[in-house]
């Protein structure tokens, strides 16, 4: 594994539960504890459930109230808006987390049996049946190499592997430490977006509901990445988002690319690209880090299967053929709330009260976003409803199933291949007519029709 980040430790965590062994190699000898990304999805937040990290993960989120956006003159000055809260929580037995990307990270490295940090990966060389990676600390022999080493992916240009799609424009963050108590306190929420009407927008946005915050600008349109603020510039730009006249701790300075891009292949031979390095999504969306788990949690069973001799290589085909789709989506997706929040802000500028209220009941499926998180698929719906009922290519939704004794939401079961039939299931309209379905260890259903022809399906998935 080369990348230490969520993702990539998520592969790990991954292949270690299924009894396949793997070396994670990070760069950094200390990963900062800059949040970065500060919300996991509620598919994401199933995936940790089944790996029983749901409440090590929750335990320093923010509540569930702060799911909304706060549009102000600034933190301490009017506020213009809030956004409309329509969660469909019936959908999954978890739902959105608000918590820091270090905190997720912490958290899964915790689990990860074989961490190197501060290990400097200079070339990948695939020799046909392994791969030797090329380390700062020796060559490594190994099986197959997954690189999640971010959007700047230094296998992904070694294997000469470009992206498509097209750089936005560049971000700024500012992560800082103070206390704006006085002016936040009773006003949890994803981000606090300021300034449009005096045409210094900044957003602040709360990590741990206390004192960590990152304030961030956005320099859409540019082409050349912008200078870093000076930290006595940093302090000014808080300032002037928070309205007040304070001293805030910087922490750190950050710079980097607003993109909707997607690699134009995820595989070379025995390598694959997840996360970042196969796909960069602008940040009006909260799809980067959680499409990166998603993608490992769909790779990490089928090299399992194919690592234990149980499966054919081809099956490792399905990995692209399957992400790659949901990805490009995603980024489109990320691009049209990035467009709707630019309608918000132009709206407020305007004093356009009626078109404000239209736009920002319309952002309500971008908080929500149970359709585009819950409701991807690999392959068509034909018009039925895959959050409600069992259709191929499709997450098996959220419904009670008997494991023995017991009930649990079929979203939790083994990441096992499950033959699911109609008295197991505590709704069995919820198998859309079939008699059995059967879901792959990753919680996709990957057949349905009559329960004796079930062996036989697994095993055609199996063969890729």
């Amino acid at each position: 594994m080369v990348g230490g980040g969520p993702v990539g430790l998520s592969a790990a965590v991954a292949l270690g539960r299924a009894g396949i062994p793997c070396t994670v190699f990070e760069r950094e000898v200390e990963v900062d504890d800059h949040p970065r990304a500060r919300g996991v999805r509620t598919r994401t937040m199933e995936v940790f459930a089944r790996w029983g990290l749901e409440d090590a993960v929750r335990r320093e989120a923010l509540p569930r109230r702060a799911n909304q956006f706060i549009y102000c003159d600034s933190v301490a000055g009017a506020e213009v808006a809030r956004s409309v809260e329509d969660l469909r929580e019936e959908l999954s037995p978890t739902s959105v987390c608000r918590v820091g990307q270090d905190v997720v990270r912490r958290v899964l490295a915790a689990e990860v049996a074989d961490l190197r940090e501060g290990v400097e990966i200079t070339g990948v060389e695939d020799l046909g049946d392994h791969v030797v990676v090329r380390t700062s600390g020796g060559d490594v022999v190994a099986d197959y190499v997954i690189a999640a080493d971010g959007v700047g992916s230094g296998v992904r240009r070694g294997l000469g592997v470009e992206f498509d799609g097209e750089l936005l424009g560049y971000g700024q963050s500012v992560y800082w430490r103070g206390d704006i108590g006085e002016w936040a306190r009773g006003r949890l929420c994803i981000q606090f977006l300021t300034g449009d009407r005096a045409g210094e927008s900044a957003s602040v946005a709360s990590v741990d509901g206390r004192e960590r915050w990152v304030t961030m600008v956005t320099r859409m349109g540019v082409s050349a990445r912008p200078e870093p603020p000076t930290e006595a510039e940093a302090r000014e730009i808080v300032r002037r988002a928070v309205g007040a006249d304070f001293e805030p701790e910087v922490v750190r300075i950050a710079t980097w690319r607003i993109s909707a891009q997607v690699a134009r292949t995820w595989r070379v031979g025995r390598v694959f690209l997840v996360g970042d390095a196969a796909h960069s999504f602008p940040p009006t969306g909260g799809f980067g880090m959680n499409s990166g788990v998603q993608d490992v949690h769909n790779l990490a069973w089928k090299l399992a299967h194919v690592l234990r001799g149980r499966a054919s290589p081809a099956l490792l085909d399905t990995y692209e053929a399957e992400r790659k789709a949901v990805a490009v989506s995603n980024a489109e997706w990320s691009v049209r709330n990035g467009v709707r929040m630019g309608e918000i802000r132009r709206a407020i500028v305007a004093d356009d009260r009626e078109g404000l209220d239209v736009v920002i009941r319309e952002q309500s499926e971008h908080i929500d976003a149970v359709d585009q998180d819950l409701g991807f698929g690999y392959a068509p719906a034909h018009g039925a409803d895959p959050l409600r009922e069992a259709v191929v290519g499709h997450r098996f939704p959220h419904t009670p199933v008997r494991v023995g004794d017991v009930l649990v939401s079929a979203v939790l079961l083994p990441e096992e291949f499950t033959v699911l039939t109609a008295d197991l299931v505590l709704d069995p309209k919820v198998l859309g007519g079939a008699d059995a379905v059967v879901v792959r260890p990753d919680g996709i259903v990957a057949w349905a029709g009559d329960r004796r022809d079930a062996d036989r399906a697994v095993a055609e998935v199996l063969r890729g």
